[in-house]
């Protein structure tokens, strides 16, 4: 059996957040609509986290696979600035129930910056306390449940057009998004 490695990064979107906090922005959810598709072929599993124009996220599999796509992701355009902010081999892997879990934009990361003295989401400047703390979040944090709910058919049912697909995908995201920010704002 090949060794797991968990690869943990940040990266800066080249696009504006334009949603802010209201709702899970639409290449975020171009990512892990991709992410949820792509990473079971590969044995990868993982978590994201996207705020104030940062991307952090886990990469969990066999070692090979991890940095093939680490790699990748530096020529993806909505990337930049990628740094690994921690790589160990790993026993087991944490997010074995995801092929890419989305912690929403959530008040647990905002009181979790606020109690290491930070007013913004920025990975790039966390100490080993903040990245473990991170880590826990995304470990037991609740997913953005999307991929089986609203891509996936019914058993049975005609397979939809990859563009209703990735539509009714999209829809989703921005439905969870409106009911976070509800949900938030109570």
């Amino acid at each position: 059996m090949p060794s797991l490695l968990r690869l943990t990064y940040a990266s800066r979107a080249r696009f504006d957040d334009v949603n802010g906090s209201a709702g899970i922005h639409p290449e975020v959810a171009r990512i892990l609509i991709q992410s949820r598709r792509n990473n079971p072929r590969r044995g990868l599993v993982g978590a994201l986290y996207f705020g104030d124009g940062c991307f952090f996220q886990c990469l969990e599999g066999p070692a090979a696979e991890v940095e093939a796509l680490y790699q990748q992701l530096h020529a993806d355009p909505r990337h930049h600035d990628l740094k690994v902010l921690a790589r160990e081999e790993i026993a087991r892997r944490s997010f074995a129930s995801w092929a890419m879990k989305l912690v929403p934009n959530a008040a647990e990361v905002r009181r979790l910056m606020a109690r290491h003295g930070r007013a913004t989401f920025d990975p790039y400047s966390f100490d080993a306390d903040l990245l473990a703390s991170m880590n826990r979040l995304l470990i037991e944090g609740p997913d953005a449940k999307l991929a089986a709910e609203v891509v996936t058919p019914p058993p049975g049912a005609p397979e939809p057009a990859l563009g209703l697909r990735y539509a009714m995908a999209v829809l989703g995201v921005v439905l969870l998004g409106v009911v976070a920010t509800v949900a938030v704002a109570r």
